[in-house]
């Protein structure tokens, strides 16, 4: 039987199969958090990363944000773990990566979501490429669907392929949660879709993020909710509010973003609060407790 995300180890996690975990996070009943981490950034704290931080607050999966694969550092990671695998093995979490589709001359090379990048992200240890746009670079839902499509066809099952937004990124010609935009991303072979979770962007509404993950359950696949408005640097209620909306539209995964006293990292603590808020204490305390020899 399937282990739950919340009963992994670190080992484990660091360790897992794409095609495992995507198993567990569907076991877990929406108590699976993901922290993002602008990995260009200086650590929040001095003497120690903020992928570690991110993981030692509660975090399960750590998403990678403007990591170059051509040319992968990652700020306070000491260089012979800069790999993606190398971080997993780093923090003992489940470690992916983001991917922009746009225009060739916006981004590094390495940063752009390619076949380069695709296969380099691979080999580099990711096991979750996620599809979407920083903001001000108006990605838009199409691209995001080739581009997913692109990513699957080179995965073969290496890596859990995500697709969406966190945000407009810039673009107001086209509506956050048009459904049939957001079915194209399904259709291309989203294994995962991420939307913003409820009152982090006008009109995400508990009734519209409900109608995504009924859409993407009739795909068998899993929604990830995120906080990507630095909203992540809110107080504490306000986090919690929209995690427990989040569960209850049925988000598989909560997903908190990368600035909150600055662009680099969520403030710490409202990535145990999230945690806290999804699971409790008795799973937050042990997914941040655990000896890494587990």
């Amino acid at each position: 039987m399937t282990k739950r995300v919340l009963d992994l180890t670190g080992s484990e996690l660091a360790n897992i199969s794409s095609r495992e975990f995507l198993e567990s996070i569907k076991s877990s009943e929406g108590r699976v958090v993901a922290a993002e981490i602008v990995v260009t950034s200086k650590p929040l704290v001095d003497g120690i990363s903020n992928v570690e931080l991110a993981a030692r607050f509660g975090a399960d999966i750590i998403i990678l944000n403007m990591y170059d694969v051509m040319n992968p550092i990652v700020e306070g990671v000491p260089p012979e773990y800069s790999s993606i695998s190398g971080i997993s093995n780093f923090t003992q979490r489940f470690v992916g990566n983001n991917l922009e589709p746009v225009e060739e001359g916006k981004l590094p090379p390495g940063r752009r979501l390619s076949e380069d990048s695709i296969v380099k992200s691979l080999e580099l240890g990711s096991r979750m490429i996620v599809v979407t746009g920083n903001p001000g670079l108006g990605v838009t839902w199409k691209r995001i669907a080739e581009g997913v499509e692109t990513a699957k066809s080179l995965a073969q099952g290496k890596a859990i392929i995500f697709g969406g937004k966190m945000h407009s990124g810039g673009l107001k010609t086209e509506r956050m949660f048009d459904l049939k935009l957001i079915e194209d991303v399904l259709a291309s072979g989203a294994e995962g879709i991420l939307i913003p979770a409820p009152f982090t962007v006008p009109s995400a509404s508990p009734e519209n993020v409900s109608r995504v993950v009924t859409l993407a359950e009739r795909y068998d696949a899993v929604t990830m909710c995120t906080i990507g408005t630095s909203q992540e640097g809110s107080q504490p209620e306000v986090i919690r509010s929209i995690a427990l909306h989040s569960k209850a539209c049925g988000c598989d995964i909560q997903h908190i973003g990368d600035s909150g006293y600055s662009m680099g990292i969520a403030i710490p603590g409202n990535i145990i609060e999230l945690s806290i808020a999804l699971r409790g204490v008795r799973h937050t305390y042990k997914r941040i407790s655990m000896s890494h020899l587990r």
